[in-house]
């Protein structure tokens, strides 16, 4: 319950608030963090004492002003958090949707939001339309789309060891508010299959050869005992006349146009420089969230472990706000 004081100036602050709103794109600031709470707390009060009164002087004139006074703020808070989601949704969207899909594009930052100036509330719902966004522009193909066929031909998805890890499976909160790429791992790329261009003309003419040569010789007369002329060249110890084999086809080699063959060379697998990490425990909350070298934003509370950039880890020790925690 709130005294008659207090719920003056809660409806004041209340009533002010939707006049600020009103005509703004973005959430403006709150006057107190728990805003929402005393909001709630105003009402609750403003039922109790009408039922106060309707039970020691019944229906009168003052039970009449107060219920509207009642439903007035009532009217005012659910405009007021109406305008406020769609100015938050709006800021979620276009954020999200301005932030660029390749290293080459420049993307427009909107300011970010002071969330010491609102409720608390408000944080993890604009927090939750973040990850929604997040997972219908994977859904839609939010990339693919942006970039098209530049994107798929620039993009190289890089690829891990068996067995690795994301830096999330070593800490109980998420780090980041943005759900963790899929790794890609070496063994799960296909195998390149090399195809060779037979020559459909000396794969035809080796048959025939091999045909002609089962063909039986015919008999000659007994009187026809004329020895044939020999021949350039004996016969070979496959069977087949050495005078010819300059035609045959090579059993042991393929003959190939290198200028018929359309498989693209192979590209060379870029080298990741990985940064090196440092494991650190947290000691001290902070109220904000810090930026990374990846342009994310991460919420250090006491007590949690991350794996974090040597300049930042080192930084943060230096303060003292943590503390070097190796395994």
């Amino acid at each position: 319950m709130l005294t008659d004081l207090q719920a003056r100036e809660i409806q004041e602050q209340l009533f002010a608030t939707y006049r600020q709103q009103t005509n703004r794109h973005v959430p403006v600031h709150l006057p107190r963090k728990d805003f929402w709470e005393m909001v709630k707390r105003l009402l609750t009060t403003l039922d109790v004492q009408i039922h106060n009164m309707i039970r020691k002087h019944g229906a009168d004139l003052r039970v009449q002003n107060e219920q509207k006074r009642q439903a007035n703020v009532r009217h005012i808070a659910s405009e007021l958090a109406r305008r406020r989601l769609v100015a938050m949704m709006q800021h979620a969207a276009s954020q999200s949707l301005r932030m660029a899909t390749s290293a080459t594009d420049n993307a427009t930052v909107l300011p970010p939001l002071d969330w010491q100036k609102t409720d608390g509330a408000e944080r993890q719902l604009y927090t939750a339309i973040q990850t929604e966004m997040d997972r219908f522009k994977k859904t839609i193909g939010w990339q693919e789309m942006q970039d098209g066929l530049r994107g798929e031909m620039d993009f190289a998805a890089q690829t891990h060891k068996p067995g690795t890890m994301q830096l999330g499976d070593f800490t109980e909160k998420p780090i980041t508010n943005q759900a963790p790429p899929d790794l890609v791992f070496e063994d799960q790329r296909p195998e390149p299959v090399d195809t060779i261009d037979i020559d459909e003309e000396d794969r035809i003419a080796a048959l025939e050869w091999d045909s002609m040569e089962q063909v039986p010789m015919p008999e000659r007369d007994e009187e026809d005992l004329t020895p044939p002329a020999p021949l350039p060249q004996a016969p070979s110890s496959e069977g087949r006349h050495g005078a010819a084999m300059e035609l045959a086809p090579s059993a042991t080699s393929v003959i190939t146009d290198d200028w018929m063959d359309d498989t693209p060379p192979k590209e060379e697998e870029k080298v990741v420089e990985t940064t090196p990490l440092i494991r650190i425990r947290i000691l001290t909350s902070f109220d904000e969230a810090i930026a990374t070298t990846d342009g994310s934003e991460l919420m250090l509370q006491a007590g949690d472990v991350h794996n974090l950039e040597t300049g930042m880890a080192q930084w943060l020790i230096d303060s003292g706000a943590a503390e070097a925690a190796p395994l």
